[in-house]
Parts: structure tokens; sequence; C-alpha cells
């Protein structure tokens, strides 16, 4: 019954994509207070994030993320978190060629109970006129509100290489996590083209190298 609860709600939030007279308003999400983001996740998945921001020192934003997806017969598949809430703590600097980020955010799935929490620090300089680098560092902890257990924390970092006239990317990325140090979990190339992402990469190329393939499509108005 209540996957049943979820799954309506789900679908009524990707129906608010189409709705007209939402548009205006939302033409100005990324300046404005109202946070209005549909994506599509896969050939027939899509994913509508809501909610508000709340500027001062710290950009503040928290909302809800509504889920659904489907069969090519047209069949709806109840997603594993067709409702989740979520909210963000961010905040930039600039500098003459650096700029640093840091972010703390967190989401709640009250289906299952499940929440993960994340904070992480960002610094992007220009290495030449025509390539831009990108350090990040992160941690995520996974827990369970009804289980009352906590999984133990991830550590990652990442490298990356960017041209911004090509908006071609060179990725590597390695993990600290209970299993133990992986010195380069994946390496890889990332293409974009408008709002199209594609990604090719080696997975765990020292041990046990296996190729992942994949494809990102957002879109905002």
């Amino acid at each position: 019954m209540k996957r049943s609860i979820a799954t309506r709600l789900a679908a009524m939030g990707i129906a608010f994509v189409c709705v007209g007279p939402f548009r205006q308003s939302a033409s100005a999400a990324d300046d404005g207070p109202l946070i209005w983001a549909p994506a599509k996740t896969g050939a027939n998945a899509y994913r509508l994030r809501l909610g508000m921001r709340f500027p001062g020192q710290w950009d503040t934003t928290a909302g809800a993320e509504f889920s659904m997806g489907a069969e090519s017969s047209g069949k709806i598949k109840p997603p594993t978190a067709p409702v989740r809430l979520w909210g963000s703590l961010s905040r930039k600097s600039k500098g003459r060629a650096t700029t640093r980020s840091s972010l703390f955010n967190m989401d709640f799935n009250a289906l299952t109970g499940t929440s993960n929490v994340g904070a992480g620090t960002a610094r992007t300089w220009i290495v030449t006129p025509t390539l831009d680098a990108e350090v990040h560092r992160s941690i995520a902890l996974q827990c369970n509100a009804y289980e009352n257990s906590c999984a133990k924390p991830r550590l990652t970092q990442s490298a990356r290489l960017a041209s911004p006239a090509t908006r071609t990317s060179l990725v590597a990325q390695g993990e600290l996590s209970s299993d133990g140090i992986s010195g380069l979990s994946r390496i890889g190339f990332e293409q974009k083209f408008g709002n199209l992402q594609l990604g090719a990469a080696v997975a765990d190329p020292l041990l046990a190298p296996r190729s992942v393939f994949d494809i990102r499509y957002s879109l905002r108005w």
C-alpha cells in the first residue's frame, strides 16, 4: 500500500513538468528562490527535483525529489526511492585564478528509512589558457533511521583536467573505505554536448579492469 501511494506521488510530480502555468515561474529557477529541475535519467525514467533556495553567507537549499520509471511496454516500475527529502549547504569563494567551494548535503527516503549524508571540498584553478584543473575530496555516510545503524564512511578523491573550449575532461578517482584503499578506482573521459554528457572509463584498472560507459541528460527551464 505504501509503495502504491509513493508511486502515485512520483507520477504526479513528474506530471507537473508538463503543466503550462508553472513554466514561466520556473524559467528563473536558477536565479530565484524556486528550484525546478526535471531530468531524464534513463530510457523510460524521469526525475523531478523541487525545492527552495535561501541565500546568505551559505547557500541553503531544501526540497523533495520525485522519481518514476516505466518498462518499454509502458508499465510503471515502482522505484526504490520514489520520493526523497533533501537539503544542502554550499559556499563558494573566487580568487584571481582559483575557485574554492564547500558542500554539505543529505537526503532521506521515508519509505525505507535510509539517509545519505555527505560533505566535500573542491578547488579549481586555471592551468593554462586552454586547460582547467579540479581536485575534489568528499566523505559519504549512509544510515538507516528505522534500524538505528550507520555504515562506515567512504572517502573519495578525484582529479579532473578539463578543456573549457571542447568540454572534454580526463577524470581519475580513488577511494578509501572499510574494504581498504583503492589507489586508483576509475580513470576515463567525459564529453559534454549541451545538456548531454557521455562518459567512458576503466574501473579498477590496476586489479580487475573493466569498461564502464554512461550517458546523462538533464533539462532545466
